[in-house]
Protein backbone atom coordinates (compact mmCIF):
# COMPACT_ATOMS: atom_id res chain seq x y z
CA UNK A 1 0.00 0.00 0.00
CA UNK A 2 1.25 3.51 -0.75
CA UNK A 3 0.30 6.82 0.75
CA UNK A 4 -2.55 8.65 -0.94
CA UNK A 5 -1.23 11.91 -2.37
CA UNK A 6 -3.80 14.64 -2.85
CA UNK A 7 -2.74 18.30 -2.66
CA UNK A 8 -5.54 20.71 -1.87
CA UNK A 9 -4.99 24.29 -3.02
CA UNK A 10 -7.38 26.63 -1.24
CA UNK A 11 -7.77 30.14 -2.60
CA UNK A 12 -9.46 33.08 -0.92
CA UNK A 13 -13.16 33.46 -1.83
CA UNK A 14 -13.17 30.41 -4.10
CA UNK A 15 -15.31 27.31 -3.35
CA UNK A 16 -13.46 24.09 -2.68
CA UNK A 17 -14.60 20.60 -3.67
CA UNK A 18 -12.82 17.83 -1.77
CA UNK A 19 -12.83 14.34 -3.28
CA UNK A 20 -11.17 11.06 -2.42
CA UNK A 21 -8.38 9.70 -4.53
CA UNK A 22 -8.01 5.93 -4.36
CA UNK A 23 -5.53 4.10 -6.54
CA UNK A 24 -6.19 0.45 -7.31
CA UNK A 25 -3.74 -2.39 -7.83
CA UNK A 26 -5.13 -5.39 -9.70
CA UNK A 27 -4.46 -8.89 -8.37
CA UNK A 28 -5.62 -11.84 -10.46
CA UNK A 29 -7.24 -14.71 -8.62
CA UNK A 30 -8.07 -16.73 -11.73
CA UNK A 31 -8.01 -16.07 -15.51
CA UNK A 32 -9.39 -19.36 -16.86
CA UNK A 33 -12.73 -19.54 -15.07
CA UNK A 34 -15.09 -19.93 -18.01
CA UNK A 35 -17.85 -17.31 -18.02
CA UNK A 36 -17.21 -16.19 -14.45
CA UNK A 37 -20.61 -15.02 -13.26
CA UNK A 38 -20.43 -14.27 -9.54
CA UNK A 39 -18.02 -13.35 -6.76
CA UNK A 40 -18.34 -13.22 -2.99
CA UNK A 41 -15.88 -12.89 -0.11
CA UNK A 42 -15.93 -14.22 3.44
CA UNK A 43 -13.60 -16.05 5.83
CA UNK A 44 -14.42 -19.60 4.73
CA UNK A 45 -11.86 -21.48 6.81
CA UNK A 46 -11.97 -19.47 10.02
CA UNK A 47 -8.34 -18.32 9.96
CA UNK A 48 -9.15 -14.61 10.22
CA UNK A 49 -8.49 -13.63 6.65
CA UNK A 50 -10.89 -13.10 3.76
CA UNK A 51 -11.30 -15.88 1.21
CA UNK A 52 -13.08 -15.62 -2.13
CA UNK A 53 -15.89 -17.64 -3.72
CA UNK A 54 -17.06 -17.66 -7.31
CA UNK A 55 -19.16 -19.39 -9.94
CA UNK A 56 -18.20 -20.27 -13.52
CA UNK A 57 -21.27 -20.73 -15.70
CA UNK A 58 -19.53 -22.59 -18.54
CA UNK A 59 -17.23 -24.57 -16.23
CA UNK A 60 -20.29 -25.64 -14.18
CA UNK A 61 -18.26 -24.89 -11.11
CA UNK A 62 -18.46 -23.41 -7.63
CA UNK A 63 -15.05 -22.65 -6.21
CA UNK A 64 -13.42 -21.07 -3.22
CA UNK A 65 -9.94 -19.58 -3.12
CA UNK A 66 -8.07 -19.87 0.15
CA UNK A 67 -6.21 -16.78 1.31
CA UNK A 68 -2.96 -17.69 3.09
CA UNK A 69 -2.99 -14.36 4.96
CA UNK A 70 -0.68 -12.73 2.44
CA UNK A 71 -3.25 -12.72 -0.34
CA UNK A 72 -1.82 -15.72 -2.12
CA UNK A 73 -4.90 -17.66 -3.18
CA UNK A 74 -5.17 -21.43 -3.57
CA UNK A 75 -8.09 -22.77 -5.60
CA UNK A 76 -10.41 -25.40 -4.10
CA UNK A 77 -13.31 -26.83 -6.07
CA UNK A 78 -16.55 -27.20 -4.16
CA UNK A 79 -18.54 -28.67 -7.08
CA UNK A 80 -17.62 -29.01 -10.78
CA UNK A 81 -20.85 -30.68 -11.95
CA UNK A 82 -23.18 -27.87 -10.97
CA UNK A 83 -24.43 -27.24 -14.51
CA UNK A 84 -24.88 -23.60 -15.32
CA UNK A 85 -23.49 -22.43 -11.96
CA UNK A 86 -24.45 -18.79 -11.67
CA UNK A 87 -24.62 -17.47 -8.12
CA UNK A 88 -23.01 -18.26 -4.78
CA UNK A 89 -23.47 -17.07 -1.21
CA UNK A 90 -21.90 -18.27 2.02
CA UNK A 91 -22.94 -18.28 5.66
CA UNK A 92 -23.09 -20.71 8.60
CA UNK A 93 -26.29 -22.52 7.63
CA UNK A 94 -26.23 -25.34 10.18
CA UNK A 95 -25.07 -23.39 13.22
CA UNK A 96 -21.81 -25.27 13.76
CA UNK A 97 -19.64 -22.12 13.51
CA UNK A 98 -18.11 -22.88 10.11
CA UNK A 99 -19.08 -21.39 6.77
CA UNK A 100 -21.33 -23.33 4.43
CA UNK A 101 -22.07 -22.48 0.81
CA UNK A 102 -25.31 -22.05 -1.13
CA UNK A 103 -25.60 -21.83 -4.90
CA UNK A 104 -27.94 -21.51 -7.89
CA UNK A 105 -27.43 -23.29 -11.24
CA UNK A 106 -29.40 -22.00 -14.22
CA UNK A 107 -28.96 -24.90 -16.67
CA UNK A 108 -29.76 -27.67 -14.19
CA UNK A 109 -32.53 -25.71 -12.40
CA UNK A 110 -30.93 -26.48 -9.05
CA UNK A 111 -30.72 -24.63 -5.76
CA UNK A 112 -28.40 -26.40 -3.33
CA UNK A 113 -26.16 -25.97 -0.33
CA UNK A 114 -22.85 -27.54 0.62
CA UNK A 115 -22.18 -28.43 4.23
CA UNK A 116 -18.71 -27.63 5.55
CA UNK A 117 -17.41 -30.29 7.95
CA UNK A 118 -15.09 -27.78 9.59
CA UNK A 119 -12.11 -28.81 7.48
CA UNK A 120 -13.55 -27.34 4.28
CA UNK A 121 -14.75 -30.65 2.92
CA UNK A 122 -18.14 -29.87 1.44
CA UNK A 123 -21.15 -32.20 1.23
CA UNK A 124 -23.87 -31.48 -1.33
CA UNK A 125 -27.51 -31.04 -0.24
CA UNK A 126 -30.13 -30.34 -2.88
CA UNK A 127 -33.02 -28.01 -2.12
CA UNK A 128 -34.69 -28.17 -5.54
CA UNK A 129 -33.87 -29.68 -8.94
CA UNK A 130 -36.88 -28.13 -10.69
CA UNK A 131 -36.42 -24.44 -9.93
CA UNK A 132 -36.53 -23.13 -13.49
CA UNK A 133 -33.28 -21.40 -14.54
CA UNK A 134 -32.12 -20.79 -10.96
CA UNK A 135 -29.97 -17.67 -11.16
CA UNK A 136 -29.81 -15.96 -7.77
CA UNK A 137 -29.60 -17.06 -4.16
CA UNK A 138 -29.29 -15.49 -0.71
CA UNK A 139 -29.14 -17.12 2.72
CA UNK A 140 -30.68 -15.35 5.72
CA UNK A 141 -32.99 -16.04 8.66
CA UNK A 142 -36.30 -15.14 7.00
CA UNK A 143 -38.75 -15.64 9.90
CA UNK A 144 -36.60 -15.01 12.09
CA UNK A 145 -36.45 -18.09 14.31
CA UNK A 146 -32.72 -18.38 14.90
CA UNK A 147 -31.76 -20.58 11.96
CA UNK A 148 -30.71 -19.73 8.43
CA UNK A 149 -33.18 -20.08 5.57
CA UNK A 150 -32.48 -19.75 1.85
CA UNK A 151 -34.10 -17.47 -0.74
CA UNK A 152 -33.77 -18.13 -4.47
CA UNK A 153 -34.84 -16.71 -7.81
CA UNK A 154 -35.18 -18.19 -11.31
CA UNK A 155 -34.61 -16.32 -14.55
CA UNK A 156 -37.09 -17.30 -17.28
CA UNK A 157 -40.35 -17.61 -15.37
CA UNK A 158 -39.10 -15.35 -12.64
CA UNK A 159 -40.25 -17.38 -9.67
CA UNK A 160 -38.98 -16.43 -6.22
CA UNK A 161 -39.15 -18.86 -3.31
CA UNK A 162 -37.72 -19.40 0.11
CA UNK A 163 -36.76 -22.63 1.80
CA UNK A 164 -37.61 -22.81 5.48
CA UNK A 165 -35.03 -24.43 7.72
CA UNK A 166 -36.62 -26.41 10.59
CA UNK A 167 -33.45 -26.00 12.64
CA UNK A 168 -32.11 -29.40 11.58
CA UNK A 169 -31.47 -28.39 7.98
CA UNK A 170 -34.63 -30.00 6.67
CA UNK A 171 -35.92 -27.44 4.19
CA UNK A 172 -39.50 -26.75 3.06
CA UNK A 173 -40.07 -24.68 -0.08
CA UNK A 174 -42.51 -21.75 0.02
CA UNK A 175 -43.38 -19.62 -3.00
CA UNK A 176 -43.02 -15.84 -2.77
CA UNK A 177 -44.08 -15.13 -6.35
CA UNK A 178 -44.65 -17.49 -9.30
CA UNK A 179 -43.53 -15.03 -11.94
CA UNK A 180 -41.34 -11.93 -12.17
CA UNK A 181 -40.04 -12.61 -15.71
CA UNK A 182 -36.38 -12.50 -16.64
CA UNK A 183 -35.39 -12.12 -13.02
CA UNK A 184 -31.69 -11.41 -12.68
CA UNK A 185 -31.10 -10.97 -9.00
CA UNK A 186 -32.76 -11.18 -5.61
CA UNK A 187 -31.68 -9.64 -2.32
CA UNK A 188 -33.14 -10.25 1.12
CA UNK A 189 -33.12 -7.84 4.07
CA UNK A 190 -35.45 -6.14 6.54
CA UNK A 191 -36.48 -3.33 4.20
CA UNK A 192 -39.16 -1.79 6.40
CA UNK A 193 -37.50 -2.21 9.78
CA UNK A 194 -40.15 -4.40 11.37
CA UNK A 195 -37.87 -7.25 12.38
CA UNK A 196 -38.60 -9.72 9.59
CA UNK A 197 -36.96 -10.30 6.22
CA UNK A 198 -38.38 -8.87 3.02
CA UNK A 199 -37.20 -9.78 -0.48
CA UNK A 200 -36.20 -7.60 -3.45
CA UNK A 201 -35.92 -8.58 -7.08
CA UNK A 202 -34.68 -7.02 -10.34
CA UNK A 203 -36.55 -8.10 -13.47
CA UNK A 204 -35.30 -7.42 -16.99
CA UNK A 205 -38.57 -8.71 -18.45
CA UNK A 206 -40.85 -6.41 -16.49
CA UNK A 207 -38.27 -3.60 -16.47
CA UNK A 208 -38.73 -3.08 -12.78
CA UNK A 209 -37.41 -3.55 -9.28
CA UNK A 210 -39.96 -4.83 -6.80
CA UNK A 211 -40.00 -5.89 -3.18
CA UNK A 212 -42.13 -8.40 -1.36
CA UNK A 213 -43.28 -7.31 2.06
CA UNK A 214 -43.19 -9.97 4.76
CA UNK A 215 -46.16 -9.53 7.12
CA UNK A 216 -44.32 -11.31 9.92
CA UNK A 217 -45.99 -14.63 9.13
CA UNK A 218 -44.04 -15.07 5.89
CA UNK A 219 -46.97 -14.08 3.70
CA UNK A 220 -45.45 -11.82 1.06
CA UNK A 221 -47.11 -8.91 -0.76
CA UNK A 222 -45.50 -7.45 -3.88
CA UNK A 223 -44.67 -3.72 -3.86
CA UNK A 224 -42.99 -1.62 -6.53
CA UNK A 225 -39.71 0.18 -6.07
CA UNK A 226 -39.49 1.39 -9.68
CA UNK A 227 -41.08 0.58 -13.04
CA UNK A 228 -39.78 1.59 -16.46
CA UNK A 229 -36.26 0.70 -15.31
CA UNK A 230 -35.31 -0.91 -18.61
CA UNK A 231 -33.78 -4.40 -18.30
CA UNK A 232 -33.30 -4.12 -14.54
CA UNK A 233 -30.66 -6.67 -13.58
CA UNK A 234 -28.97 -5.64 -10.34
CA UNK A 235 -30.34 -4.82 -6.90
CA UNK A 236 -28.94 -4.17 -3.44
CA UNK A 237 -30.27 -2.48 -0.30
CA UNK A 238 -28.58 -0.26 2.29
CA UNK A 239 -29.18 3.06 4.04
CA UNK A 240 -27.62 5.36 1.43
CA UNK A 241 -28.58 8.73 2.91
CA UNK A 242 -28.08 7.94 6.61
CA UNK A 243 -31.67 8.64 7.63
CA UNK A 244 -32.20 5.31 9.42
CA UNK A 245 -34.27 3.62 6.71
CA UNK A 246 -33.17 1.22 3.98
CA UNK A 247 -32.80 2.52 0.45
CA UNK A 248 -32.38 0.49 -2.73
CA UNK A 249 -29.58 0.56 -5.31
CA UNK A 250 -30.18 -0.81 -8.80
CA UNK A 251 -28.67 -1.38 -12.24
CA UNK A 252 -30.64 -1.13 -15.50
CA UNK A 253 -28.78 -2.74 -18.38
CA UNK A 254 -31.08 -1.42 -21.10
CA UNK A 255 -30.83 2.15 -19.85
CA UNK A 256 -27.09 1.97 -19.03
CA UNK A 257 -28.04 3.34 -15.63
CA UNK A 258 -27.06 3.03 -11.99
CA UNK A 259 -29.60 4.57 -9.60
CA UNK A 260 -30.48 4.63 -5.97
CA UNK A 261 -34.03 4.80 -4.74
CA UNK A 262 -34.64 6.94 -1.71
CA UNK A 263 -36.95 5.50 0.92
CA UNK A 264 -39.09 8.17 2.60
CA UNK A 265 -39.40 6.01 5.70
CA UNK A 266 -42.72 4.58 4.55
CA UNK A 267 -41.28 2.51 1.67
CA UNK A 268 -42.23 5.04 -0.98
CA UNK A 269 -39.20 5.19 -3.25
CA UNK A 270 -37.91 8.07 -5.38
CA UNK A 271 -35.29 7.40 -8.03
CA UNK A 272 -32.02 9.32 -7.81
CA UNK A 273 -29.78 8.71 -10.81
CA UNK A 274 -26.16 7.99 -10.00
CA UNK A 275 -24.97 7.44 -13.58
CA UNK A 276 -27.07 7.49 -16.78
CA UNK A 277 -24.26 6.49 -19.15
CA UNK A 278 -22.75 3.28 -17.78
CA UNK A 279 -22.74 0.93 -20.76
CA UNK A 280 -24.91 -2.16 -20.10
CA UNK A 281 -24.89 -1.70 -16.34
CA UNK A 282 -25.05 -5.17 -14.81
CA UNK A 283 -23.77 -5.59 -11.24
CA UNK A 284 -24.28 -3.24 -8.32
CA UNK A 285 -23.14 -2.99 -4.72
CA UNK A 286 -22.87 -0.25 -2.09
CA UNK A 287 -20.56 0.33 0.85
CA UNK A 288 -18.47 3.10 2.41
CA UNK A 289 -15.50 2.70 0.10
CA UNK A 290 -13.51 5.81 1.06
CA UNK A 291 -13.97 5.64 4.84
CA UNK A 292 -15.80 8.96 5.16
CA UNK A 293 -18.89 7.48 6.88
CA UNK A 294 -21.25 7.75 3.91
CA UNK A 295 -22.29 5.08 1.42
CA UNK A 296 -20.70 4.94 -2.01
CA UNK A 297 -21.90 2.90 -5.00
CA UNK A 298 -20.12 0.27 -7.10
CA UNK A 299 -21.09 -1.17 -10.46
CA UNK A 300 -20.04 -3.23 -13.46
CA UNK A 301 -20.66 -2.34 -17.10
CA UNK A 302 -21.05 -5.58 -19.05
CA UNK A 303 -20.46 -4.13 -22.53
CA UNK A 304 -18.36 -1.24 -21.27
CA UNK A 305 -15.81 -3.68 -19.76
CA UNK A 306 -15.75 -1.41 -16.74
CA UNK A 307 -15.74 -1.59 -12.97
CA UNK A 308 -16.40 1.76 -11.31
CA UNK A 309 -17.34 3.41 -8.05
CA UNK A 310 -19.27 6.56 -7.38
CA UNK A 311 -18.18 8.71 -4.47
CA UNK A 312 -20.92 10.07 -2.24
CA UNK A 313 -20.09 13.56 -0.98
CA UNK A 314 -22.34 13.06 2.05
CA UNK A 315 -25.24 14.85 0.38
CA UNK A 316 -25.84 12.02 -2.11
CA UNK A 317 -24.11 13.78 -4.97
CA UNK A 318 -22.09 11.07 -6.69
CA UNK A 319 -18.81 11.42 -8.58
CA UNK A 320 -17.65 8.57 -10.81
CA UNK A 321 -14.22 6.98 -10.48
CA UNK A 322 -13.17 4.20 -12.83
CA UNK A 323 -11.49 1.23 -11.18
CA UNK A 324 -10.84 -0.87 -14.30
CA UNK A 325 -11.54 -0.75 -18.04
CA UNK A 326 -10.26 -4.21 -18.99
CA UNK A 327 -13.00 -6.46 -17.57
CA UNK A 328 -14.64 -7.90 -20.69
CA UNK A 329 -18.19 -8.82 -19.80
CA UNK A 330 -17.91 -7.33 -16.31
CA UNK A 331 -20.72 -9.14 -14.51
CA UNK A 332 -20.57 -8.99 -10.72
CA UNK A 333 -18.96 -6.78 -8.09
CA UNK A 334 -18.40 -7.10 -4.36
CA UNK A 335 -16.30 -5.26 -1.80
CA UNK A 336 -14.52 -6.33 1.39
CA UNK A 337 -11.23 -5.76 3.20
CA UNK A 338 -9.37 -8.56 1.45
CA UNK A 339 -5.89 -7.78 2.77
CA UNK A 340 -6.81 -6.83 6.33
CA UNK A 341 -5.40 -3.30 6.20
CA UNK A 342 -8.70 -1.66 7.25
CA UNK A 343 -9.64 -0.21 3.88
CA UNK A 344 -12.14 -1.71 1.45
CA UNK A 345 -10.94 -3.58 -1.61
CA UNK A 346 -13.05 -4.44 -4.66
CA UNK A 347 -13.66 -7.84 -6.26
CA UNK A 348 -15.21 -8.52 -9.65
CA UNK A 349 -16.18 -11.42 -11.89
CA UNK A 350 -15.90 -10.96 -15.67
CA UNK A 351 -17.72 -13.38 -17.94
CA UNK A 352 -15.99 -12.38 -21.17
CA UNK A 353 -12.46 -12.51 -19.82
CA UNK A 354 -13.11 -15.57 -17.60
CA UNK A 355 -11.48 -13.94 -14.61
CA UNK A 356 -12.01 -13.14 -10.99
CA UNK A 357 -9.84 -10.40 -9.58
CA UNK A 358 -9.47 -8.31 -6.49
CA UNK A 359 -8.24 -4.76 -6.63
CA UNK A 360 -6.32 -3.41 -3.70
CA UNK A 361 -7.21 0.02 -2.37
CA UNK A 362 -4.37 2.27 -1.25
CA UNK A 363 -6.65 4.43 0.89
CA UNK A 364 -4.86 3.69 4.16
CA UNK A 365 -1.43 5.38 4.06
CA UNK A 366 0.70 2.48 5.30
CA UNK A 367 3.55 0.99 3.29
CA UNK A 368 3.25 -2.71 4.09
CA UNK A 369 6.49 -3.90 2.52
CA UNK A 370 9.00 -1.41 3.82
CA UNK A 371 10.10 0.63 6.79
CA UNK A 372 9.02 4.20 7.37
CA UNK A 373 11.20 6.80 9.05
CA UNK A 374 9.18 8.95 11.42
CA UNK A 375 10.52 12.30 12.54
CA UNK A 376 9.53 13.45 16.03
CA UNK A 377 7.92 16.85 16.58
CA UNK A 378 7.96 18.49 19.97
CA UNK A 379 5.55 21.33 19.33
CA UNK A 380 2.50 21.57 21.58
CA UNK A 381 -1.07 20.97 20.56
CA UNK A 382 -3.61 23.59 19.56
CA UNK A 383 -7.03 22.84 21.08
CA UNK A 384 -9.89 24.23 19.06
CA UNK A 385 -13.47 23.84 17.89
CA UNK A 386 -12.61 24.69 14.29
CA UNK A 387 -9.39 23.86 12.48
CA UNK A 388 -8.02 26.98 10.80
CA UNK A 389 -6.72 25.93 7.39
CA UNK A 390 -4.42 28.18 5.32
CA UNK A 391 -6.13 29.97 2.46
CA UNK A 392 -3.07 30.81 0.41
CA UNK A 393 -0.91 27.67 0.58
CA UNK A 394 -1.08 24.02 -0.35
CA UNK A 395 -1.72 21.79 2.63
CA UNK A 396 -2.58 18.30 3.78
CA UNK A 397 -4.41 17.20 6.91
CA UNK A 398 -3.72 13.82 8.54
CA UNK A 399 -5.40 11.95 11.36
CA UNK A 400 -3.48 10.23 14.15
CA UNK A 401 -3.06 7.03 12.09
CA UNK A 402 -1.41 8.91 9.24
CA UNK A 403 -4.43 8.73 6.93
CA UNK A 404 -5.03 11.85 4.86
CA UNK A 405 -8.32 13.59 5.69
CA UNK A 406 -10.12 15.11 2.73
CA UNK A 407 -12.69 17.09 4.68
CA UNK A 408 -12.65 20.74 5.61
CA UNK A 409 -14.68 20.15 8.78
CA UNK A 410 -13.60 16.75 10.12
CA UNK A 411 -14.97 14.99 13.17
CA UNK A 412 -13.49 15.60 16.63
CA UNK A 413 -10.06 14.06 17.01
CA UNK A 414 -6.29 14.59 16.79
CA UNK A 415 -4.93 15.92 13.49
CA UNK A 416 -1.63 17.05 12.03
CA UNK A 417 -1.44 19.93 9.54
CA UNK A 418 1.21 19.76 6.85
CA UNK A 419 1.89 22.96 4.89
CA UNK A 420 4.30 23.20 1.96
CA UNK A 421 5.70 19.75 2.76
CA UNK A 422 6.32 20.23 6.48
CA UNK A 423 4.19 19.35 9.49
CA UNK A 424 3.68 22.62 11.32
CA UNK A 425 0.89 22.01 13.80
CA UNK A 426 -0.81 19.38 15.93
CA UNK A 427 -4.51 20.15 16.36
CA UNK A 428 -6.96 18.63 18.80
CA UNK A 429 -10.50 19.29 17.66
CA UNK A 430 -12.93 18.88 20.54
CA UNK A 431 -16.26 19.32 18.76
Amino acid sequence: MKEVILVLVVLIMLPVTVQSQINWTEHLITTDYLFASWVYAIDVDGDNDVDVLGTAYEDNEITWWENDGNQNFTEHTIDDTFYGAYCVHAIDIDGDTDIDVVGAAADSNIVAWWENDGDENFTYHELSSSFNSAISVHAVDVEPDGDVDIVGGGYWIGQIAWWENDGNENFTEHSITPGFPSLWQIHACDLEGDGDIDVLGASAGSHSIAWWENDGNEDFTQRTVVSGFTEACGVYAIDVDDDSDIDVVGAAQGMHRISWFENDGYENFVERIVDANFLSARGVFAIDLDNDTDIDALGTAFQGYEVAWWENDGLQNFTKHTIALNDTGAAAVYAADVDGDTDIDVLSASSGSDKIVWRESDLVGIEEDGGVNITGHNFGATITNNIQLPNDKSFKLYDISGREINELNPAPGVYFLKVDGAIIQKVIKIR
